[in-house]
């Protein structure tokens, strides 16, 4: 009696399945390229928005470190009065002219060059935070946490620099522009000071930060 009862719901069901066939074959060139279009949005990075061209990130590495370190010391020569670094070497020198203590907090570095600004995406040990400093956001804070940091390099003396950070973004959460500066003093220990200290090779006399290139300018000759 039941398999009566179920038979014209059966019926039915293969005569849905028999449509969807038929409809699949006769418009297969479209469900083709529709299927083709989902996997192609899937598998491909989103395109930049209009009108903000992508500048490349550099990373550090050994190669990328020697290669800056050639290029500074033909500043020390008679060869060049200045030398163009890729996004990578900048990155690397940064790596290298940071604090072992400042160092050794930040994963994953990542450097972009834009005009008169370095910035640096990384993964931030949060522990040496002042949670002061961020108000509620300390409370959500992680062990490691995204940031993205930015500002102008300087040189300040022979082979010193400095980093003076204009922004500070941790995740997706700026931290407000007055409070950057406290942030910085006191994540380095160093009350009132606003700027992170840097190693740099002797040589540089300035450095002019391009969007996807950076001058290193030698000493003046006499």
């Amino acid at each position: 009696m039941i398999g009566c009862l179920t038979a014209p719901f059966r019926a039915l069901g293969c005569l849905v399945l028999l449509a969807l066939l038929v409809g699949a074959w006769l418009y297969r060139d479209r469900v083709v390229s529709e299927a083709h279009r989902l996997l192609d949005r899937v598998e491909s990075p989103a395109a930049p928005a209009a009108g903000a061209p992508a500048q490349p990130a550099g990373r550090p590495g050994t190669r990328a470190l020697a290669s800056a370190r050639a290029k500074i010391d033909s500043l020390n020569g008679s060869r060049a009065d200045s030398v163009v670094l890729t996004p990578s070497e900048v990155a690397s020198l940064l790596g290298s002219a940071l604090a072992p203590t400042v160092r050794q907090e930040l994963d994953s570095l990542r450097v972009e060059l834009l005009d008169n600004e370095v910035l640096v995406h990384a993964r931030l040990r949060t522990a040496k935070l002042p949670k002061d400093a961020l108000g509620p956001l300390a409370l959500a804070l992680r062990p490691t946490e995204p940031v993205e940091v930015g500002g102008p390099l300087r040189v300040t003396a022979p082979g010193r620099g400095e980093w003076a950070v204009r922004s500070f973004r941790i995740r997706d959460f700026p931290v407000p522009a007055p409070a950057v500066s406290h942030l910085v003093s006191r994540a380095l220990g160093e009350p009132g000071r606003e700027t992170v200290p840097l190693e740099l090779p002797p040589g540089i006399r300035a450095i002019a930060i391009h969007p996807g290139r950076a001058t290193l300018l030698g000493a003046a000759r006499p």
